[in-house]
């Protein structure tokens, strides 16, 4: 049997376990397993067991659920809010200032984070409310926070570039160094993007709804309803000025008004962290336990932790932890499955015979993780794509270190292209915005995006400028 038709098959038995509802990393693992039988034979099957204990057992899957744990600690106690609110004091009052403010959020967060869904939904709550109640059109603040968002697997600690770095075995330091230049131009492009777009259409900032009840007659209001109205404007405000109390004991006070104090903590973190690795202080795992452990304190020391808060974060960063870890194993089953009957060696050859220049199979495959990035998760693009395809491009010259940063970009792209990607769901389940407006604002930086991942493209030195400096 060609290594065609075999993986026509492997992909086939992929998205027929996918599409039955099954988690991404049932159908790798289907995959591994099936492809083991079938076409290795049943001496193969200890494998599997090798491969689940090797890489369970491995110190480097350490770093995920670490780098989780730090994210949901950061997340829960309420530093995206702060962030954006101190930020926005220093640039809210420029024109756009409140979109501005969100990139800059985003791309603080995405420091502290690694995750785009996680990066999108904390500054999402409070910046898309805040910018309608503003007057900025829906489609243009939604936009602005879907494209932000997707920083979080950028800009390290990325956990996209840890999956990627131990399934190829590059070194993680050096992806994470590679995400910090493309991040900055990406929110730097943002930004410029933002300010040009509310000089030539002022609209974007003084939006009006589509459609609105004719207003009316003074006449039509007798005194009645005009004291109910009044009454009930008052009772509202004075619910609004009250302490809040949660059901139970414990009272909730106001929120003192966050300053720049308030967020040094977590921005001496992201240098902590990074510095570590950068300067070769720390390993990546390392690293990662500074992060938890300055997430720890931070929330601790700014009271916004409880017994029950920390119970939430250290059952969340467990399961999504050993999710991760399961994806890794039976990612790894499948590459080895792979690697044993020659499909990747296949694909290579497969390319240099066909005489295709390699940049033009480059923007095919530009594509194809465009379009998965739009259906699945930037790790599960990363899971089943690249043992197909990272020997091949390896083979043609590309670096591998940034093979790592433009899948990631395509995922990005994917993540905010409409009508189905991850990003945009996030949002409207996050915000009352209707999904029209949605995916009206998101095409644009679909476009600036693509520009982007151009420019990465023609100018492979932004990401690898970092990397190259450490060694």
């Amino acid at each position: 049997m060609g290594s065609g038709l075999i993986l026509i098959i492997f992909f086939a038995i992929l998205l027929i376990v996918m599409f039955s509802g099954a988690p991404v990393f049932a159908a790798l693992g289907t995959a591994g397993i099936v492809g083991i039988l079938a076409f290795l034979g049943p001496r193969h099957i200890g494998q599997i067991g090798m491969t689940a204990y090797t890489y369970g057992t491995s110190y480097n899957q350490i770093i995920l659920p670490m780098f989780v744990m730090m994210s949901e600690l950061l997340s829960k106690g309420q530093i995206a809010e702060d962030i954006y609110a101190v930020l926005n004091r220093v640039v809210g009052k420029f024109k756009g200032g409140l979109a501005i403010a969100t990139t800059l959020a985003c791309t603080i967060f995405a420091a502290l984070c690694g995750s785009s869904p996680a990066t999108a939904a904390s500054i999402g709550r409070i910046s898309i409310q805040e910018m309608i109640k503003r007057g900025y059109s829906p489609d243009f603040a939604v936009g602005t926070v879907a494209a932000s968002g997707t920083l979080g697997i950028m800009i390290p600690p990325s956990i996209t570039f840890c999956f990627y770095g131990i399934l190829t075995e590059t070194s993680i330091i050096k992806l994470l160094m590679a995400g910090i230049v493309p991040g900055i131009i990406l929110s730097a492009m943002i930004i410029i993007f933002i300010i040009i777009r509310v000089r030539i259409n002022p609209k974007h900032l003084n939006w009006t709804p589509e459609t609105t009840e004719a207003p009316k007659d003074a006449s039509d209001i007798d005194i009645a309803t005009a004291r109910e109205i009044a009454a009930e404007a008052k009772r509202l405000a004075d619910e609004e000025a009250a302490p809040k109390e949660q059901t139970g004991t414990v009272k909730i006070t106001q929120r003192k008004e966050p300053t720049f104090l308030t967020i040094l903590p977590a921005l001496i973190l992201i240098f902590v962290v990074l510095g570590s690795m950068y300067f070769g202080f720390a390993t990546p795992m390392e690293a990662a336990g500074y992060g938890v452990i300055g997430a720890l304190l931070i929330t601790v020391f700014q009271r916004r932790i409880t017994l029950k808060i920390l119970s939430e974060v250290l059952s969340g960063s467990a399961r999504t932890g050993a999710m991760m870890i399961f994806m890794i194993i039976c990612g790894f089953i499948l590459t080895y499955c792979i690697s044993y009957l020659g499909i990747a060696q296949g694909i290579s050859d497969a390319i240099s015979k066909s005489g295709l220049n390699k940049y033009v199979v480059l923007a095919l495959l530009y594509l194809l993780w465009i379009i998965l990035g739009a259906l699945i998760d930037p790790g599960s693009v990363i899971i089943l794509t690249i043992p197909f395809l990272f020997k091949p491009l390896v083979d043609l010259g590309f670096n591998p270190i940034w093979i790592g940063v433009v899948t990631v970009m395509g995922s990005q792209i994917g993540m905010i292209s409409p009508p189905v990607g991850l990003n945009l769901f996030v949002l409207k389940a996050n915000t009352d915005v209707e999904m029209k407006y949605i995916m009206r604002g998101a095409v644009p930086y679909v476009v600036l995006f693509i520009v982007a991942l151009v420019l990465f493209t023609v100018f492979p030195g932004i990401a690898l400028f970092l990397p190259d400096l450490m060694f």
